[in-house]
């Protein structure tokens, strides 16, 4: 069948390198981001698998050049199965914190998307909310609040450097909009919650982009490579010439365009979801 899934996007990829100190680990759906520090590694996400660290954290970057770095910190964007699973194989491996918001520790314990796929949880040992900031050495790591995918769910931000040239990286840490008719199953919340979601979820988009403009973001990043042409942008770069600029640097207006299409959707799902626009049609004279 055309629809049914490939296992083989969950089979481990080559390491990627996106920046000089900035890399991907995973597969072609999910995976660790890796910002090397001064001081050590800091993590972004933990995969969809509890053999996360041995599976591909671990040989990914023996690969890279890494392996004897320290891993400093793991930020997860939220609780859903897919970001969460391998975060106790990290941190037990490791000793490192593990980061999420206290909205999601709660949201990932009881939500519907959890329960059949990853029903042990891991364990937090750092809350953090929009609005923090952690240094890690010569880098530090923003947290912006990016609620609406999930209730706590969070942005990262942090720079990166191509060539001698400073970047900054804005990661959305949410995509998708659920709610009645979008879902996988029987959406099994409430309408008036799916469209509070939705709207949560536009309004961060515009608070992520008066961060952009303030802090002049020129890259961005999703948690999934699928969801940001990641993988398809590395290709482009390992073909570019000395000299010729990274692809992954879209300037302010090429992240303000990713920004605007999640904040239209988002509009538009919570009209859809409520009914609120069939229900109210416009008169014709």
């Amino acid at each position: 069948m055309a629809n049914e899934f490939n296992p083989e996007l969950l089979m481990p990829i080559e390491p990627v390198q996106l920046f000089d100190d900035y890399y991907f680990i995973g597969n072609q759906l999910v995976g660790f981001h890796v910002l090397k520090t001064s001081q050590g590694l800091v993590l972004f996400e933990a995969m969809d698998c509890s053999d996360a660290y041995e599976k591909f954290l671990q040989p990914g970057l023996a690969k890279l050049g890494l392996a004897n770095e320290k891993i400093l910190m793991l930020f997860l964007t939220h609780g859903h199965f897919d970001h969460y699973q391998g975060a106790d194989s990290v941190r037990l491996a490791c000793g490192c914190e593990v980061a999420l918001s206290k909205e999601d520790c709660a949201y990932m314990a009881w939500c519907d998307e959890n329960r059949d796929k990853a029903p042990e949880l891991p364990r937090i040992t750092h809350l953090i909310q929009g609005g923090d900031s952690l240094c890690f050495g010569d880098h530090t790591v923003d947290v912006l609040d990016g609620k609406g995918h999930t209730p706590g769910c969070l942005n990262y931000s942090f720079a990166v450097h191509d060539g001698g040239e400073e970047h900054r990286v804005i990661m959305v840490g949410g995509y998708g909009v659920f709610g009645p008719g979008n879902y996988i199953g029987s959406y099994p919340y409430t309408t008036q919650w799916a469209v509070e979601q939705a709207l949560d979820f536009a309004a961060s988009q515009t608070r992520t982009w008066e961060y952009v403009k303030e802090h002049h973001c020129d890259v961005y990043l999703n948690p999934h490579p699928h969801l940001c042409d990641m993988l398809a942008i590395a290709e482009k770069n390992k073909a570019r010439a000395p000299g010729q600029p990274n692809a992954f640097v879209i300037g302010e207006e090429g992240v303000r365009k990713w920004l605007v299409e999640r904040f239209d959707v988002c509009l538009q799902s919570a009209a859809d979801f409520s009914g609120i626009r069939s229900a109210y049609p416009s008169k014709t004279t």
